[in-house]
């Protein structure tokens, strides 16, 4: 297997040999509406939209040479970027924006979630074509990059017409990055926009690698009624038999679902919950299942007024700052994959396949 840099080094020199035009233009186009945003700084404690519409600015910035310079052979050190160059002062807003459905990215393996936003359709565009972009944003020098170069998939959610981008993405260091991205549609111009974001130098939820701590969640072994421990309308029981303590002890891989489907914000937890008990029915006698409720009082919160909530123990002690979250672990407890945000049954079936075959 080639490695992810040689790959797209490899990608990059065969396509300034073709004279490819059209990838040309793009890094131009895309250059063009970085350059204007390199500067901005949204704060990172903003909405996870806001924070991604910087963060694909920054990216954009970083593929911007009007003339990209032949690739280096592989292995060898990447000449830095031409500087961008300036907007003119009356140019247009970019036609896009970035709206990122991530909020925990690190060095290492991501899965990074996106909306983009056509400003002059006032509405989202989904079932794009989409080739998503990385460059790195070094403080007080020049961009670099393309780092990454990867296709995105559109994930359908199943409330309204709406869903998000996915692309596999892996950062080689903290600091800032951004991220590109060129849409298509229907044989349509291809069109482009950035965001600047922030990598951070480890994931402050459960790291991909790493063991999955060993929570003491709670069980309908210690509740008297499962509404207790859960917000789901039609809760299966079986999803609340064993801690995850418990559960890690078993010989087979497991599942964790971080959800709140009664109070969800994305109205996406119930749906996810559902996912979860497909896989669950298909795939009960080879791995575990486990749903962690948001919120430890249910009860006190059947009026819909969240101010008396309290977060569950098991959220806090896994850092989790959205939902829903999805976990998957292998027999030996290591975490192969996690999902922030809703995650199709087709990204956690393969997930759920991987694990069952380490």
């Amino acid at each position: 297997m080639i490695p992810l840099a040689m790959a797209m080094l490899l990608d990059a020199r065969n396509t300034t040999r073709k004279t490819n035009k059209p990838r040309l233009r793009r890094i131009v186009r895309l250059c063009g509406h970085l350059d204007a945003l390199a500067a901005a700084r949204l704060p990172l404690a903003a909405a996870a939209a806001y924070a991604a519409l910087a963060l694909a600015a920054a990216i954009a910035l970083a593929a911007c040479s009007a003339s990209p310079p032949e690739p280096p052979p592989p292995n060898a050190p990447a000449a830095p970027a031409a500087p961008p160059a300036t907007p003119p002062a009356d140019s247009a807003p970019q036609p896009l924006r970035v709206a990122l459905a991530s909020s925990d990215l690190s060095v290492g393996p991501n899965r990074v979630a996106f909306g983009v936003i056509d400003d002059a359709a006032g509405a989202a565009l989904n079932n794009a074509q989409v080739q998503v972009f990385t460059y790195y944003l070094p403080p007080g020098a020049e961009r670099e990059g393309p780092i990454q170069t990867a296709p995105a998939v559109f994930r359908p959610w199943p409330v309204a017409p709406a869903g998000v981008y996915t692309a596999r993405l892996s950062f080689d260091r903290p600091g800032d990055w951004g991220i590109g991205v060129a849409a298509t549609t229907d044989g349509g111009p291809e069109r482009t926009a950035s965001v600047r974001v922030r990598v951070a130098p480890q994931s402050a939820t459960p790291a991909i690698g790493s063991p999955a701590p060993p929570s003491a969640s709670k069980t309908l072994t210690a509740a008297a009624d499962i509404a207790a421990i859960t917000t789901d309308p039609a809760p299966d029981p079986s999803l609340y038999a064993l801690t995850i303590a418990d559960a890690l002890a078993l010989p087979k891989p497991l599942l964790i679902a971080f959800s709140t489907p009664a109070f969800c914000r994305t109205a996406t937890c119930g749906p996810q919950l559902s996912v979860v008990k497909s896989l669950k029915a298909d795939y009960q006698d080879k791995a575990t299942f486990i749903h962690i409720e948001i919120y430890d009082n249910p009860l006190d919160l059947r009026g819909g007024d969240l101010s008396a909530a309290r977060l569950s123990p098991t959220v806090s002690e896994w850092s989790l700052p959205s939902e829903p979250w999805t976990f998957v672990i292998d027999s030996r407890g290591i975490i192969r994959a996690k999902f922030e945000a809703f995650a199709t049954r087709q990204e956690l079936e393969a997930a759920l396949t991987d694990a069952l075959n380490m």
